[in-house]
């Protein structure tokens, strides 16, 4: 029987998802712009993101602007399609810069997307595990009795 005092529990929003963003890399005149836009970006600004009518790579391109209304990049031609698809739902912010360009986090459910908890260095890329034991030398008590030369 359930308890009419209880109130009901909202379903759990999902988390944010991290995308990569391209282009700040290609070999194109907009590439150092671009580069020099999300240097300028910080963690947690919002972004927008647009459709357009271009392929990039052979996939419909959604591209990345940020809160200045500058081009930052495309969303990465692997999740371009996903992207499209939620667009009216997606809300996004720059998460960090990376070597391909960069990384921002969507919210497809209306929410406003968020950071990931800050870690310290490395932390992600270990597996917390017990440290195994110092092996046993069963053949440090042995000695070896030389004959000396004369």
């Amino acid at each position: 029987m359930m308890n009419r005092n209880c109130p009901l529990l909202p379903p759990s929003a999902a988390p944010s998802i991290g995308l990569a963003i391209v282009g700040a890399d290609f070999r194109t005149d907009c590439a150092p712009r671009r580069q020099a836009e999300i240097d300028r970006c910080i963690a947690g600004e919002r972004v927008t993101l647009r459709p357009l009518k271009r392929l990039v790579e052979g996939v419909p391109a959604i591209s990345v602007y940020s809160q200045r209304g500058r081009q930052i990049g495309y969303v990465s031609p692997t999740h371009a399609d996903w992207a499209r698809n939620l667009l009216p739902d997606i809300k996004a912010i720059f998460h960090k810069a990376d070597s391909f360009g960069a990384i921002i986090r969507v919210a497809t459910d209306g929410a406003a997307p968020t950071l990931p908890q800050p870690t310290k260095r490395g932390e992600m890329m270990r597996r917390p595990h017990a440290v195994p034991a110092e092996p046993v030398d069963e053949f440090c008590d042995i000695k070896f009795d030389r004959p000396r030369r004369t």
